[in-house]
């Protein structure tokens, strides 16, 4: 009689645990088979009083990170699950062991990561963090500071930013122009990745602007690459 029990306990969840998969499945989204598909996401805005402190922490701890690297983006991102990687090429190294020029592997943003729940949607857009710095682009060389390897369990490599910094500690060697944008609702910092997909910095005052940009000249000059020269486009 007992067994009859346990046959049926276990018939129950098993049937349970196939429809929670199949439901999941069918719900399932995979942004690496779309195009644009960040023009689909919503986006937040660094405030200038977090700004500021997040200047202030990188000024006294960026050069302490423990990798310091000078690299090429190879991708766009590549989206896992709910984060993004993108995959880059090492230029020059600043700082880092086991890290030599030519290496390839994928690089993790602290903290970014992908809400499609319905209560957190703005405008009907699901959110991504991106750490308030735009996806590098392919072709382009960038200073970034990292913190370690992750252990993938897999032939992967991939390293992951220091989480200390809210602020993605991502430099593009280039001049990008970064328009100040403001949400359409006053109680958000959010707005449609559309209206600063062009930026490399998503502020919303033009004094924002200076302060950021002048923190990366600063960091652009304590850590030439030749690699500069010769990855334009």
């Amino acid at each position: 009689m007992q067994l009859r029990y346990v046959f049926a306990i276990t018939s129950i969840i098993v049937l349970i645990a196939i429809g929670a998969g199949l439901y999941c499945k069918s719900s399932y989204q995979d942004f690496n088979e779309k195009e644009n598909v960040l023009d689909d996401f919503a986006v937040a805005l660094i405030s200038d009083d977090l700004l500021e402190l997040q200047l202030e922490n990188m000024r006294k701890n960026l050069d302490s990170s423990e990798i310091i690297l000078a690299i090429r983006c190879e991708d766009t991102f590549q989206y896992r699950y709910a984060c993004v990687t993108q995959k880059v090429s090492v230029q020059n190294v600043f700082k880092g062991e086991n890290i030599k020029e030519g290496d390839v592997f994928e690089i993790a943003r602290a903290g970014t990561r992908l809400s499609m729940e319905e209560d957190t949607l703005y405008n009907g857009m699901p959110l991504i963090n991106m750490g308030f710095v735009n996806e590098m682009i392919p072709g382009k060389t960038y200073l970034i500071f990292l913190d370690r390897k992750l252990n993938t369990y897999s032939e992967e490599t991939i390293y992951i930013q220091s989480d200390k910094f809210i602020l993605a500690p991502i430099f593009c060697y280039e001049d990008i122009p970064n328009i100040p944008q403001t949400s359409q609702d006053i109680n958000s910092t959010y707005v449609s990745y559309k209206q600063v997909k062009d930026n490399e910095f998503f502020i919303s005052s033009n004094e924002a602007n200076e302060k950021i940009v002048l923190m990366k000249e600063q960091l652009l000059s304590k850590y030439r690459t030749v690699a500069k020269e010769g990855n334009k486009t």
